[in-house]
């Protein structure tokens, strides 16, 4: 059996015709990530959707957002991710200061009080979120709304299930 493999438009259930379409006019190629995920069409059907909304909806700016992603895929390692999300950051502007400062920063100067925040609350979710407390909560008050938290939290689990599949399953990068 080994690693699963993108499933190209002719191989993929006739129900992702559209989607598979849509992708390609709107970025050029199927992503390897959501070839693999046609595997179960149920799953990749609504995780774009799902995806979309965490990532480009809310009241957390994209930067932030792309800042607090970055981290979390930094932290697991994953290529795919880091690659990825590198660019968008970029796209969201992410300095490149920032990108090449992330593993440093707490002491940075390329990171205001907010993002500094940000990427400690990426971290802290990423590497263990039962430790979070209401203490952690209350910090991240300074900084931002019950909303705004709970949308940062669904970017950075979803950074992490994202991680997790593409390591998993050793998804090349194509993306970036």
């Amino acid at each position: 059996m080994g690693i699963p493999q993108p499933l190209t438009l002719q191989q993929a259930d006739a129900g992702l015709e559209g989607l598979y379409r849509d992708l390609h006019a709107a970025i050029g190629k199927m992503p390897n990530i959501f070839g693999v995920m046609a595997h179960f069409p149920a799953a990749l059907k609504t995780f774009i959707p799902f995806y979309t909304a965490v990532m480009t909806q809310g009241k957390v700016p994209a930067r932030l957002k792309e800042l607090a992603y970055l981290k979390a895929a930094s932290i697991n390692a994953c290529r795919y991710c880091i690659q990825a999300h590198t660019a968008s950051a970029r796209q969201a502007g992410v300095s490149e200061r920032q990108i090449e400062d992330l593993r440093f920063y707490q002491i940075s100067p390329a990171y205001d009080e907010k993002e500094r925040a940000t990427i400690r609350f990426a971290d802290l979710v990423t590497r263990g979120a039962a430790a979070v407390d209401a203490s952690v909560l209350d910090w991240m008050g300074k900084y931002y709304d019950e909303a705004e938290i709970v949308e940062l939290v669904l970017v950075i689990g979803l950074a992490n299930l994202v991680n997790r599949f593409n390591d998993t399953l050793q998804i090349e990068p194509d993306l970036g």
